[in-house]
This record gives structure tokens, sequence and C-alpha cells, in this order.
């Protein structure tokens, strides 16, 4: 079952940069304009995640999504990640990608594929993420948003 997650906006930079931080994400562009952070919680309030996106027009670069670890295997990252999906959708994005540095993936297990880097848009392959923030070896993922 798909638990229900509250969201609010991450508007404290130095906590989020803290939460990524500590989660072994980039955060050397979360402060610049163009990208939303949101915390998730559960309905009583317990911090069980973070996640981020980048609207890029008809794609959207999802962005350091991080679960709690005693939240993992519940079904957190995937509701994220749908979450995040569906407010790109909302802006017009009809793909959505994402960077790991592994080939190992929770995003696999909810339907993206693994594509080369070629296969992106041109917006894509200019945000932070696919220029220096992630390794050239980053493996980029790919699903449609659901449009």
């Amino acid at each position: 079952m798909t638990p229900a997650l509250v969201t609010t906006a991450v508007d404290d930079s130095a906590g989020l940069v803290g939460l990524l931080s500590t989660a072994g994400l980039p955060t050397e562009d979360v402060t610049e304009p163009g990208r939303v952070f949101l915390r998730y919680a559960t309905e009583d309030g317990e911090f069980v995640g973070i996640g981020g996106f980048e609207p890029l027009g008809s794609a959207v670069l999802l962005r350091s999504i991080a679960v709690v670890p005693e939240h993992r295997g519940r079904g957190v990252g995937g509701a994220i990640t749908a979450d995040l999906m569906e407010r790109g959708r909302v802006q017009g994005a009809a793909d959505a990608f994402a960077f790991t540095t592994g080939e190992r993936t929770f995003l696999a297990a909810l339907g993206f594929q693994r594509v080369e880097r070629t296969k992106a848009p041109a917006a894509v392959l200019a945000t932070r993420q696919a220029t220096g923030l992630c390794a050239a070896s980053a493996v980029l993922w790919w699903k449609k948003t659901g449009r």
C-alpha cells in the first residue's frame, strides 16, 4: 500500500543542504532558480524523505530523492517519485529523467528504463546535473510521466 504523504516546500537552504549532504547527494546547485525541493512526512508529521525536480519543458529532471533509512522498503520512495513526476506532468513534462550513481536503483522497480545520455533532450543534458554534478559514469533513467 502506498503511504499517504504530506509535502511542504523546503525553503531553508542550509537545512536542505544538510539533508542532501547526509544522503550523499549533490548540493552545489540547490539554491539556483528553477529547482523545487520538497519535504515529505507522514500524516502524523514524521519526516520520511525529500525529493526535488527541475521542470524543463517537455521533460522533468527528478532530483535528490532520499528516504529516511527506517522508512525504506515501504513504498515511500515510489510515492515521492510519483508525486514529483505528477508535478512535472502538470507543468507540461511528458518524460521524466533521473541520474543515479550506480546501476542499482529503486527507479527500475518503478518502471524507469536505463537510457544512454544521447537519448535525453538537450534541456536535460544542459542541466548542472548532466554537465558536472553527476559524473560522466552516472546512469540516466527515463520514464513517461503518464501524460
